[in-house]
C-alpha cells in the first residue's frame, strides 16, 4: 500500500507540529516556567544518530532517537537550513543529488510495547513486527508511504528506488519481492523469488540473485523442489529496462556480491549451496559492461580456499579487488550411529563421542574462554589477497588468517600486523604486535617493527614507500627500499609519547596527524603542539604557543586522502587543557600561517566536509547547549543552523557549571566541575553527590547526555536541588584505592570551604572502576553520607585470578599494566594487591553502602559484588545489593535502567535529604522467582 502527503514546510511550524505529537511537551514561555527534569523527560530528548548526506552535499538526514520513544527522520537543507520530518522514521537513505530520501518507518513502541505483552494477539504481534518506508521528495515536500518494505536502496544514478518487501511470517524460503521504482513517473517492475541484491554505487545497474519460477505446467512437489535449488544472478539496468543474466546453475550459492565504484563491473562468489565442509570452497566470478556473461577468474592456491567470509572490495580507482582466503578444511567425520549390538553399549569411543570437554593447557597461547569468545570470528577471518584486474592477476598477501590489516587506498603496498609472537602474554602484559610492509605487486613482506603496543598502527606515505612508527618512545621512518629503519626527530626536545601517564606500562604515542601528500614528510604531535617531520629526519614546530597556553592542537582531516596538502590549509580543533573550551583554527602550510577561526567558551567538534559545498559541518555545545549541526564556510565567517533536536530543554531548570582548583596534601592542583541550580543560593549548603571516573573536569563544556543508565544524570539531580561536583583522580602507581581518596578529599573540603556543600550531606557515587574506587574511598574517610558502587572490584586477590567473560580475557594484566595500576605480579608482590582491596578493610567502613551488579557482567566478575556484600554483611554494616539478573557490566534492559536510577535517587535522598527510606532499603526484599 502506497500514500502520500504534502509535509508542511515552514521550519518553526515544522518543529512544533514534531514536538506536539511526539514528545508531548511544550515551549516554555518564560524562565519562572521552568521545571526540574523528571526521569521520564530524560527518556525523550534525542540523539542524532545514523547520519547520511548526499554526494553533492546538498541535503542531510539523519534519524533523531529518544532514549525511549518514537525515533524522527529529520531531512535538512545543508546551505538553507529547510528542514522536513519523518515520523518514526530512521535508517535514511539519500539518491545522489538528494532530491529523494528514504527512511525506514517502524510501527510506534506503544504497539511494539503492547505486542510484547503476553496478552497480545498474533495479528497485533504482527503488525508490530512490520516496517514501512517512507520517502521524501526534497522538492515538493511531499512524503509517500510503502508499507511492508524490508530494504531499500537507491540506484546510483539516482533514478530509481529498489525495494525488498517483507516476507510473509519471515518465511523466505522461496525469495521475497523486488520491486523497482521509478521515482520521476512512479512506474514500477517486480521480480519475485529474490534471494539477495545490491546496486551500484554510481550508474543505473541492479544485481538480482532469484530462484526461478517452478515450472506452471507442473504441480509435482519434485519440480518445486528442483526450481529452490537453482540460483540465478542477474544484471539489470534500470534506465533502459534491459536485463542480463550472468550465472544459473543448480545447487550453487551466489554471494558476495559486489559492483565496482563505477558501476561498470561486478564481482561476486560462488560455491556450493549445501556443504559439509565448515568453509566450502568458491569461486570469484567477474563480469565487466559490454559482456554477456561474468568470467571465472583463477584463484587457485594451493592448501588454501577462497573464502565467503571475505566479500570481494574494490579499490577507490576499481583497478583492484581484494579478497580473502582460509586454509582448506577436512570435512568433518560422521557422528556415531546408534548402537547395534550389546558390545556397542559399551564401545569406549562411542561412550566418550558426547563428552563435552575443554582442556586447558598451560602454554596455550589463549586460554579457553579467550578462545571461545574469539572462535566466531577466527573462524570467518581471512588472510588478503589482491586481484589486479588489468592482468587477472592474484597476489596473496600472506599466509596467517591471524593477521591483522585495515584495507588503504594506497596503490602500491599495504601495512599488516600479527599477535602472533606475543598471544600467551596477553594475560599479563595486555596486546602487543609485530607490523609489517607488503608489497602489493609482489606479495614481498617486509618487517618493519617488532612487539609495539597494537595501539601503535604505523603510518605509510602515500607513496607506500615510508611507514612512520614510533618505538621506545622515538620516531623512525622505515623505508621500503632499503628495507631499513632511520631515527627522526630525535634531537627534538619535546615527548611524543603520554606525558601524564600513570600506567605501569609504555606510555601511548599523541599519535600522527597524516602524511603529506608530497610524500616529503608527516605531521606528528607533542602533548600540545604539531610537527612537521620529514623524511631526512628533521622536525619543525608549525604551532606555535600551545604548550604556554597549554592548548592542544588538533588536525581534523577534511577527507580521506591518503595524504594532507603540503602546501594547503589544514583545520585545526584547538582545546585549552587549563580552561576546557574549544576552537577551530587554521594552519597555511605554504606560509606557516596560523590564525583562530573560532574559540569560545564552548565544546566544538567537526563532522564533515562538504566538498561541492565548501562548507564545514560540526557542533557547538555546552551544558545547556545541545550539540546541534550546524555549517559554515571554512573561513567560519557565519553559519548556519542544520537542527534543533531538543528544543524543549529550555522548558527544564538546568544548572551552571563552574571550573575549580583544589591542592592536594602534597602540593599537586587537581581541578573538578561544580554544577549548581539554576536558583542557587549562596547563603545556603547544598547536598552534593559526586560522581567521577579518572578525569572529569574535560567536561566543562559538554552538554550531558540525556540517557536513563547506570549514571546519574547531572541535570536532573540538580533540579532535585543537589549540587553535582565532578572531580579529576591523580593516581600513584600501586595506589589506586589511596589515591582515590587523596583526590577526593581535598576536592570536598573545597566546596565545603566555599560554602557550598552541606558536610554531613555529600553522596559519592561510581561505577566500575570508579565504583571500586569509592567501595575503597569509605574505607578510609566517613566524610560521605552515603555510597552507591556500581560493578565494583572488592577483592584484587582474588579478581587477580579472574577472567573477564565477554571477552574471555584473564584479568592479570589490568592490574600489572593496565587501569588498576599495582605494576608487579601478585605472586611477585602480594602488598599492594592487598591494600588496595576494601574487602580488608570492611570493618573500617561506616559509611551506608548500595551496591549494584548485573549477574551476566562480562567486565567484572559480579562475585566481587557480592564478596563486599558477605563482608559488609557479616560486620553488621548497612547494605543492600541490587542484583539485577542477566545483566551485563552496564544495564540493557530498559525496566532494569529506570529502576536503579529511582532507587539511587531515593537512596540518595534519604541519607542526603532526610527523605523517609524506602521499604527496599530499609526492610529489603524476599526472593523473586521471575519468568
Amino acid at each position: 500500500m502506497t500514500t502520500s502527503t504534502r509535509a508542511q514546510t515552514p521550519v518553526l511550524a515544522a518543529i512544533l507540529l514534531a514536538l506536539s505529537a511526539t514528545s508531548g511537551l511544550a515551549v516554555a514561555t518564560s524562565e519562572t516556567e521552568k521545571r526540574p527534569l523528571e526521569l521520564t523527560d530524560i527518556m525523550q530528548f534525542r540523539e542524532i544518530e545514523q547520519r547520511a548526506t548526499s554526494e553533492n552535499g546538498a541535503w542531510l538526514a539523519f534519524a533523531a532517537v529518544p532514549d525511549f520513544g518514537d525515533s524522527q527522520g529529520q531531512v535538512v537543507n545543508t546551505l538553507s537550513g529547510e528542514r522536513f520530518y519523518v515520523e518514526r522514521g530512521d535508517r535514511p537513505q539519500l539518491s545522489r543529488d538528494g532530491r529523494f530520501v528514504a527512511f525506514r518507518q517502524q510501527a510506534p513502541l506503544l504497539q511494539r510495547e503492547q505486542a510484547a505483552h503476553d496478552d497480545a494477539d498474533d495479528e497485533l504481534k504482527k503488525e508490530a513486527k512490520r516496517t514501512h518506508m517512507v520517502v521524501v521528495d526534497t522538492e515538493s515536500g511531499e512524503q509517500t508511504t510503502i508499507e511492508n518494505i524490508e530494504r531499500f536502496s537507491f540506484t546510483g544514478d539516482g533514478l530509481n528506488l529498489v525495494m525488498l518487501q517483507a516476507a510473509e511470517d519471515n518465511d523466505k524460503k522461496n525469495g521475497q519481492q523486488l520491486v523497482i521504482r521509478a521515482l520521476d513517473s512512479g512506474t514500477e517492475r517486480t521480480l519475485t523469488r529474490v534471494t539477495a541484491f545490491t546496486t551500484a554505487e554510481q550508474g543505473p545497474r541492479v544485481a538480482v540473485v532469484r530462484l526461478p519460477e517452478p515450472a506452471q505446467e507442473s504441480d509435482d512437489d519434485a519440480d518445486q523442489d528442483a526450481a529452490e535449488k537453482i540460483e540465478q544472478l542477474l544484471v539489470i539496468n534500470t534506465r533502459n529496462g534491459s536485463q542480463l543474466t550472468l550465472q544459473e546453475g543448480a545447487d550453487i550459492k551466489l554471494q558476495g556480491l559486489a559492483f565496482n565504484h563505477q558501476g561498470t563491473s561486478l564481482a561476486y562468489l560462488q560455491g556450493p549451496s549445501e556443504s559439509d565442509n565448515p568453509d566450502p570452497a568458491q569461486q570469484l566470478w567477474l563480469w565487466q559492461y559490454g559482456q554477456q556473461q561474468a568470467s571465472l577468474v583463477d584463484t587457485q592456491r594451493a592448501g588454501y580456499v577462497l573464502s565467503e567470509h571475505a566479500s570481494p572490495s574494490w579499490s577507490e580507482d576499481d583497478s583492484r579487488l581484494f579478497i580473502g582466503f582460509r586454509e582448506a578444511q577436512d570435512t568433518p567425520a560422521s557422528a556415531l550411529g546408534m548402537p547395534q549390538s550389546h558390545d556397542d553399549l559399551y564401545n569406549l569411543e562411542r561412550l566418550t563421542s558426547d563428552r563435552r570437554l575443554q582442556v586447558w593447557h598451560g602454554d596455550d597461547e589463549r586460554i579457553v574462554t579467550h578462545q571461545r569468545e574469539t572462535h566466531s570470528a577466527r573462524h570467518r577471518a581471512t588472510t588478503p589477497a589482491v586481484v589486479w584486474l588489468d592482468e587477472r592477476r592474484v597476489v596473496h598477501l600472506g599466509a596467517d588468517i591471524e593477521d591483522s590489516w585495515r584495507q588503504s587506498e594506497h596503490p602500491d603496498a599495504q601495512l599488516i600486523s600479527s599477535s602472533n609472537a606475543h598471544l600467551r602474554e596477553i594475560s599479563w602484559n595486555g596486546f602487543y604486535h609485530d607490523i609489517d610492509h607488503v608489497n602489493l605487486h609482489t606479495g614481498e613482506r617486509q618487517n618493519v617493527v617488532s612487539r609495539v603496543r597494537s595501539s601503535e598502527r604505523g603510518a605509510l606515505s602515500p607513496d607506500g614507500r615510508y611507514v612512520a612508527y614510533l618505538s621506545d618512545e622515538q620516531y623512525y621512518m622505515f623505508d621500503a627500499t632499503s628495507g631499513e629503519s632511520t631515527a627522526v626527530a630525535s634531537d627534538i626536545e619535546v615527548s611524543w609519547v603520554d606525558e601524564q601517564n600513570d600506567r605501569p606500562m609504555e606510555a601511548s604515542a599523541y599519535g600522527v596527524a597524516g602524511w603529506l601528500d608530497d610524500n616529503s614528510g608527516f605531521l606528528a604531535y607533542d602533548r600540545y603542539d604539531i610537527w612537521k617531520i620529514t623524511i631526512d629526519g628533521e622536525a619543525t614546530q608549525l604551532t606555535d604557543g600551545g604548550r604556554d597556553a597549554q592548548k592542544q592542537f588538533r588536525v581534523r582531516a577534511l577527507d580521506d586522502a591518503l595524504g594532507l596538502p603540503a602546501d594547503g590549509q589544514l583545520l585545526v580543533h584547538s582545546y585549552s587543557d587549563s580552561e576546557k573550551y574549544h576552537g577551530f583554527w587554521s594552519l597555511d602550510l605554504s606560509n606557516g600561517e596560523f590564525t583562530t577561526l573560532v574559540e569560545d567558551k564552548k565544546r566544538y567538534q567537526f563532522v564533515e566536509y562538504l566538498a561541492e559545498q565548501e562548507r564545514v559541518i560540526f557542533t557547538e555545545e555546552d551544558f545547556r547547549q545541545f550539540p546541534d549541526l550546524l555549517s559554515a564556510p571554512l573561513d567560519f565567517s557565519e553559519r548556519t543552523r542544520l537542527t534543533d533536536v531538543n528544543p524543549q530543554v529550555a522548558d527544564f531548570s538546568w544548572g551552571d557549571p563552574e571550573l575549580i582548583d583544589w591542592q592536594t596534601d602534597d602540593g599537586d592542583t587537581l581541578q573538578g566541575i561544580v554544577i549548581k541550580p539554576d536558583n542557587y543560593d549562596p547563603s545556603r549548603t547544598y547536598p552534593v553527590m559526586v560522581y567521577y571516573y579518572e578525569q572529569f573536569s574535560q567536561r566543562m563544556y559538554h552538554f550531558n547526555q540525556m540517557k536513563v543508565n547506570h549514571r546519574p544524570n547531572f541535570p536532573f539531580y540538580v533540579g532535585q536541588d543537589y549540587v553535582v561536583f565532578l572531580p579529576d583522580i591523580r593516581f600513584r602507581l600501586g595506589a589506586p584505592g589511596p589515591s582515590a581518596t587523596e583526590s577526593l578529599v581535598p576536592g570536598v573540603n573545597k566546596l565545603i570551604e566555599m560554602g557550598i556543600a552541606d558536610p554531613d550531606a555529600i553522596g559519592l557515587h561510581g561505577h566500575s572502576w570508579s565504583g571500586y574506587m569509592s567501595a575503597f574511598v569509605v574505607t578510609e574517610t566517613d566524610m560521605f553520607a552515603a555510597v552507591v558502587s556500581g560493578a565494583p572490584v572488592s577483592n584484587m586477590t582474588s579478581a587477580y585470578t579472574g577472567i573477564r567473560w565477554q571477552s574471555g580475557l584473564a584479568r592479570q594484566f589490568q592490574y600489572e599494566t593496565g587501569q588498576s595500576r599495582l605494576g608487579p605480579s601478585m605472586y611477585e608482590n602480594l602488598d599492594p594487591y592487598i591494600k588496595n582491596s576494601p574487602v580488608f578493610f570492611a570493618d573500617q567502613i561506616n559509611t551506608p553502602m548500595l551496591i549494584q551488579f548485573g549477574d551476566a557482567d562480562g567486565a567484572v566478575p559480579w562475585e566481587q559484588g557480592i564478596e563486599y556484600y558477605l563482608a559488609l554483611r557479616r560486620l553488621d554494616k548497612d547494605v543492600a545489593m541490587l542484583h539485577y539478573e542477566d545483566e551485563p557490566h552496564h544495564l540493557q534492559q530498559y525496566a532494569n535502567k529506570v529502576d536503579y536510577s529511582i532507587k539511587m535517587l531515593e537512596f540518595f535522598d534519604h541519607y542526603l535529604k532526610g527523605e523517609p527510606a524506602p521499604d527496599w532499603w530499609s526492610e529489603g526484599m524476599p526472593y523473586q522467582a521471575y519468568d
